[in-house]
């Protein structure tokens, strides 16, 4: 794991304290084996053929990356930002979100994190933008 993705993971440590008394890494534990792996992830042309459904379509890539070049109509919230801006998301805890990242392991916790609370279409694209761009799938650019 690189140290930027630990980082990243900060921001659930509180969510995971509170979540029961005693030593956080349990409750750490306990919130990662909520949801497997396999009930989050699609591949970057399966969720190309997932936008007929109109998801939020979740960015959580830093503002610079962004810049680059992101997934049309898909909107910003970087991962450190995304426990306190929940109300930005659906109502609905059925909606579908597909999140992603640049490379798909930022956008994973984020997408653990939200089935976690309740959001059980919450998605993870592969590889994220980088698998995105990889598969010659749309990319818009601001400006």
């Amino acid at each position: 794991m690189r140290r930027r993705d630990l980082l990243l993971a900060f921001p659930f440590l509180a969510l995971a304290r509170g979540q029961g008394g005693g030593d956080w890494t349990e409750a750490f534990g306990a919130f990662i084996q909520k949801v497997p792996p396999a009930s989050y992830l699609v591949y970057p042309t399966e969720a190309n053929d997932l936008l007929l459904f109109e998801p939020l379509v979740l960015d959580v890539r830093t503002p610079e990356e962004r810049k680059r070049g992101f997934i049309p109509g898909s909107v910003h919230i970087y991962a450190g930002e995304v426990p306190r801006r929940l109300a930005q998301l659906p109502k609905d805890k059925e909606a579908l979100i597909l999140v992603y990242c640049n490379s798909g392991s930022v956008s994973m916790v984020i997408a653990a994190y939200l089935q976690a609370l309740g959001y059980k279409n919450a998605k993870n694209i592969a590889h994220g933008f980088k698998g995105w761009l990889d598969a010659g799938l749309p990319v818009e650019v601001e400006g």
